[in-house]
């Protein structure tokens, strides 16, 4: 089972993704941008606002232990750094050691190397890692996430904007501040960004307690299925509760999901990208050619409330059209259950 998803969602007066502070400015991410210039004839690359797949793969991974504390209590597979929400990883021998106890590191067996990382830490066998000693192991990520980008129809009006803020001290006497401390009262300026933006995230669902190595399965079946649970309701969390990004205490963005589309596939595929219009009708599309020219089975769980032109899923008999994005996610999630 994979699972492809796109997310259209509106932001408005985010810092969602900062990159750095200068003095008393903190500065919004931007990247370069591709889109067509029509007066002009050409395309034109262009700086919007942004927030980076490694931003919303951090959120995913503490909702992934969330939702693994909520399943397993207090016998919870997650390594004490991941508890915490600090995703070092089994990089080298320091962090392995706190997952192996006592237990001897088997650094000249990849495979029981592989096997012992990932049976005592669910993160590290959904969110891959990468062991840099010798003989080096990697396992890959079972979810891919991307940046999430302006839409193309309204890219032009995206903007960041620097918002004032004081911070002010009730004091009978403010002291002048020595060289290196910090003023009681000063003025801070945050740059804050609004768009309607577009992301992707993938789950390869079955690569779950499977090696990467060998493609054996690593894990009993019931703790499989537990983890693959784990993973559906951790992208059911995130994006019901919007808890992904920075500053969420004094800058939550002020908007909705506007649509999503979400594939289940038994091979690899992808969404088409939601910064494009008409993505969902494009998705549909593209599935049915793998549904009767390669006959594999397909699924399209779509939620819309935006201005996209849904008349065409009508023929396509794999589609269903749901009322909200969290019984998108829940529908495949049934799904998953049911298999």
């Amino acid at each position: 089972m994979f699972v492809s998803v796109g997310v259209r969602f509106e932001a408005n007066v985010e810092a969602l993704n900062a990159v750095e502070t200068i003095g008393n400015y903190s500065k919004h991410r931007r990247v370069p941008y591709l889109y067509f210039d029509i007066q002009e004839k050409k395309y034109r690359t262009i700086y919007v606002p942004a927030v980076s797949g490694e931003s919303l793969a951090h959120a995913y991974q503490e909702l992934l232990v969330y939702e693994a504390s909520r399943l397993y209590g207090n016998d919870v597979p997650v390594c004490e750094d991941c508890r915490h929400g600090e995703f070092f990883k089994s990089m080298n021998d320091e962090y392995l050691k706190k997952k192996t106890g006592n237990n001897e590191i088997p650094k000249g067996d990849p495979y029981l190397l592989e096997r012992l990382v990932i049976t005592n830490c669910l993160i590290e066998d959904i969110g891959g890692f990468l062991y840099a000693g010798k003989p080096p192991v990697k396992r890959s990520s079972i979810f891919q996430i991307s940046y999430a980008l302006p839409i193309k129809a309204a890219v032009l009006h995206s903007v960041t904007e620097p918002q004032l803020h004081a911070r002010h001290a009730q004091l009978k006497e403010i002291k002048e501040p020595k060289k290196g401390e910090a003023s009681e009262q000063m003025l801070y300026y945050v740059e804050t960004g609004t768009a309607i933006y577009g992301f992707v995230i993938n789950l390869d669902i079955d690569a779950i307690g499977k090696s990467a190595l060998t493609s054996e399965m690593l894990l009993e079946d019931t703790e499989v299925e537990k983890r693959k649970q784990v993973a559906m309701k951790a992208l059911l969390r995130m994006l019901s509760s919007r808890q992904f990004g920075a500053k969420l205490s004094r800058f939550f963005p002020m908007g909705d999901i506007l649509s999503a589309s979400l594939s289940i596939t038994d091979h690899p595929f992808t969404v088409t990208s939601p910064i494009y219009s008409g993505y969902i009708t494009s998705t549909a599309k593209r599935l049915n050619v793998l549904k009767d020219r390669f006959e594999e089975n397909v699924e399209l769980l779509v939620y819309d409330k935006s201005t996209e032109d849904l008349s065409e899923l009508n023929r396509f008999d794999f589609s269903e059209l749901l009322d909200s994005p969290e019984n998108v996610v829940a529908e495949a999630f049934g799904k998953l259950l049911a298999k």
